[in-house]
């Protein structure tokens, strides 16, 4: 049953992603930054619930690490775009 509802809740955020794009927000930079940001926080979440039941680690380590790479992407793409690389 928690491997069901891993799958089930990781999917929430991205239904709301298409639920706001279906009813007329643009898809503009800043609303994906602010998805990925959600979605980040949701998946730590996630693997916070999944410790508090002894859920197998595996899903722990699943939403922690996307939890971590989207909550750093924003950061990171803001550094690659203010130190671009230069061609010598």
């Amino acid at each position: 049953m928690i491997h069901i509802l891993n799958i089930i809740f990781g999917f929430i955020p991205t239904l709301i992603l298409g639920a706001s794009i279906a009813a007329g927000v643009d898809d503009d930079r800043h609303h994906r930054r602010i998805f990925v940001l959600v979605y980040g926080l949701w998946s730590i979440t996630l693997a916070m619930w999944n410790w508090m039941r002894s859920a197998p680690a595996a899903w722990i380590a699943l939403w922690s690490i996307a939890g971590l790479i989207a909550l750093g992407m924003p950061v990171a793409l803001r550094s690659l775009r203010r130190h671009p690389r230069r061609n010598s």
